[in-house]
């Protein structure tokens, strides 16, 4: 073969290989493609809690599987950037709304003259009409984001005796501001649907009764911390939401009625 021929095919080859290797494309990541849609399921359920839910560590388990070749190698490192910055800025609030909230629902606020409730007086809740909804207490967070006024979680339980002391005043407040934008979500921890609904008819509650289905140990807190609460493991536990969902108080424990009238006072202004 003529020199030149020789050096035309070689060059040919060359130009035939850049060709190939310039054509060769980074496939997607299929790893990423699944931590992105679970990554916006999470956040459009959750908003900002998103980022200190459990289910959001398996999602940066992903993205870290993600192949350094990928296409979408770069957006994988940039999510696990914008996952950690808004973790810390979540948990800074949390941290900064609980050392504010030193408010506890059994110590009354100093506020000037009576409180609406007081002027109130006692009513009359309506009968029991037997029907109880079973529901998960994952459920606390969405059910405090209902547009309320005001949000009065209220844990209890039928045959908690403190919860049983609880349970009159916390209806009695219920049944005076409810036309003023109050919710209660009084959440009970019984077992047994009979005995929680014997013990309704006998206490006749304004509110829906809910009943927590069964749950792993450690869900209640965490659904607890969701809204920046601290469950303390016991019941009765309250804690008292703005129209935000942000906490304004809590008591595990004992309550007096005048504190949580006062402190709902203040949060319906």
């Amino acid at each position: 073969m003529p020199p030149s021929l020789r050096s035309r095919s070689l060059l040919a080859c060359l130009l035939l290989m850049t060709g190939l290797a310039c054509g060769t494309k980074r496939q997607p990541s299929e790893e990423y493609t699944q931590a992105y849609l679970a990554f916006g399921r999470l956040t459009a359920a959750k908003l900002d809690q998103a980022y200190v839910d459990p289910e959001m560590s398996a999602i940066e388990a992903q993205l870290r599987r993600v192949p350094g070749q990928s296409m979408d190698a770069e957006a994988a490192a940039q999510l696990l950037a914008r996952i950690d910055r808004e973790r810390k800025r979540v948990q800074g609030e949390q941290e900064a709304l609980r050392s504010k909230v030193a408010a506890n629902l059994a110590e009354p606020l100093g506020m000037k003259g009576s409180t609406e409730e007081a002027k109130a007086g006692p009513r009359e809740p309506p009968a029991f009409n037997g029907r109880i909804e079973t529901v998960g207490v994952d459920s606390l967070r969405e059910r405090t984001r209902a547009g309320n006024k005001a949000t009065l979680v209220f844990v209890y339980a039928s045959w908690c005796p403190s919860c049983r002391k609880t349970f009159p005043i916390v209806n009695q407040v219920a049944l005076n501001y409810q036309e003023r934008g109050l919710e209660v979500v009084g959440l009970s921890l019984d077992e047994d649907p009979s005995d929680l609904v014997r013990y309704l008819h006998r206490s006749r509650p304004v509110f829906q009764p809910l009943r927590a289905a069964p749950y792993p140990p450690g869900s209640l807190k965490r659904a607890v911390s969701d809204f920046g609460g601290t469950y303390p493991d016991s019941i009765p536990y309250l804690a008292l939401l703005d129209g935000q969902g942000r906490l304004v108080a809590q008591s595990p424990g004992n309550l007096n009625r005048s504190a949580l009238a006062a402190h709902i006072e203040q949060v319906l202004r």
